[in-house]
């Protein structure tokens, strides 16, 4: 039986919609992002953290890059990998982002060095442990930031990471941006796999012939 060009339409459309979860969508990684974004803003405003408790912390972005990750290889993309191609305008936008991030990054790690330089000291583990995240912002950002969740999520969670093991916070004034913030990405997140839902009853209740 042959296929008419509709059904390679959609065929060709369903593809492009699973491939999204190789890069810009997230599913349920963003809920999980959202959750521990704001999670991790609110024990640093108001809890006693000891060095333990810092480093734990600290570490949440990683936790959260795993669960992307994770959910990703085994959950969204379990029936192959397809990478998503980004049109030229969201290429752009991701350019954009990321050296606006490094700009940043830069400023604040040329404080640091002109900070230390000044005091005429070495900086502790803690302070350092802050210029090491400070300038990863921008790599993580080139590798797993292509949505407006992602940026949501990842740019405030590895701020709160920074300053944490620096051994700051922020102040809880901070947690209704952050709990806007948290907000949106578990929406788009429920979205998107719900969206991935509806795309895995089409691939099972169709054939590639029909």
């Amino acid at each position: 039986m042959r296929m008419n060009l509709e059904d390679l339409d959609q065929l060709a459309a369903r593809a492009q919609r699973y491939a999204r979860y190789s890069r810009s969508a997230g599913g349920l990684s963003s809920v999980i992002g959202g959750v521990l974004l704001f999670a991790s803003f609110l024990a640093n405003a108001f809890a006693e953290l000891a060095l333990p408790q810092r480093i734990a912390l600290a570490l949440t972005p990683v936790l959260w890059l795993l669960a992307k990750e994770l959910l990703r290889a085994g959950y969204y993309q379990r029936d192959g990998r397809a990478l998503q191609a980004p049109t030229d305008k969201e290429r752009r936008n991701h350019r954009l982002t990321v050296a606006y991030l490094a700009v940043i990054a830069a400023i604040v790690l040329g404080v640091f060095l002109y900070t230390a330089v000044e005091a005429g000291r070495m900086p502790g583990p803690g302070m350092l442990g802050y210029a090491v995240i400070v300038a990863a912002l921008p790599l993580v950002a080139w590798r797993w930031f292509w949505s407006v969740s992602d940026f949501l999520v990842g740019v405030l969670l590895m701020c709160q990471s920074a300053v944490v093991i620096g051994g700051g916070n922020y102040p809880a004034i901070w947690l209704a941006y952050v709990g806007a913030c948290a907000a949106i990405a578990v929406i788009y997140g429920l979205r998107e796999h719900r969206e991935y839902l509806a795309l895995r009853a089409e691939f099972a209740n169709r054939t590639p012939f029909q």
